[in-house]
């Protein structure tokens, strides 16, 4: 698996509340993390940087995961701990008061992907020019496609598309999202924040992963079309282009 990561702050935010990071455990396996804070004064920067190191230090002392069920219930047990640190926290210190984050969590095992997620920063699978987005925003506007108020093409504009629904640290009894998905050889999995998502559209996303070029500079330039097309957020990328040797 050939691994990519980048976070810029965009072209509006005065501070960079996203957080990126691949972690390995103690069998070598790769855990790709990604986190979208929110919150006033920073808090939101609290948030990302608690939930992404409780669960990628977690990780990286972990040695006995041996199956895809393990693995799926490791992340739900790891991403609600990682809840309840952020959550007391914030109500340990004033200024951290309602902070909360959004997190992606994806390891490959045995030729799949196993997704967790909380939040609307997103996973996309492309291979052949095609993209489908693989994980479900939790987030206002998503009720409204789900409830058949608005239209997806809607969605992608509405004034209200960055309200989540679920995050760590707004909850006491949070439910994350698992899912598996099958891979193929050279597959590219995205996982992004909205600062990408918002910016660009699938077409423009497809082009970018459409060049040859390294897995790097694909990254790299995700990034720079999301700040040519405005930069309103942190942009956070983590690319993954699955080889040969990741399938059984």
């Amino acid at each position: 698996m050939e691994l990519a990561q980048i976070t810029d702050v965009g072209l509006k935010r005065q501070s960079n509340q996203d957080q990126v990071g691949i972690f390995a455990n103690q069998t070598g396996q790769k855990l790709l993390l990604l986190c979208d804070g929110m919150g006033g004064h920073n808090a939101g920067d609290v948030a990302s940087e608690m939930a992404l190191f409780q669960v990628g230090h977690q990780w990286e002392e972990e040695g006995s995961i041996q199956s895809q069920d393990q693995i799926k219930t490791w992340l739900d047990t790891a991403i609600k701990e990682a809840n309840n640190r952020v959550r007391e926290k914030a109500q340990q210190f004033m200024g951290l008061e309602g902070m909360g984050t959004t997190l992606i969590a994806l390891t490959i095992y045995q030729g799949q992907a196993i997704i967790a997620h909380v939040g609307d920063s997103r996973v996309y699978r492309f291979n052949q020019d095609t993209i489908n987005q693989v994980t479900k925003d939790h987030s206002f506007v998503q009720e409204l496609v789900d409830n058949a108020v608005i239209s997806e093409e809607e969605a992608a504009t509405h004034p209200q598309r960055n309200i989540v629904t679920r995050a760590i640290g707004t909850e006491a009894d949070l439910t994350v999202d698992v899912q598996v998905i099958d891979l193929a050889a050279d597959d590219i999995l995205l996982l992004c924040s909205d600062g990408l998502s918002d910016m660009l559209t699938q077409a423009q996303v497809i082009e970018i992963l459409s060049q040859d070029t390294s897995i790097d500079q694909a990254a790299q330039a995700l990034v720079e079309s999301a700040n040519a097309s405005g930069g309103k957020d942190n942009i956070s990328v983590i690319l993954a282009r699955i080889e040969g040797g990741d399938m059984p």
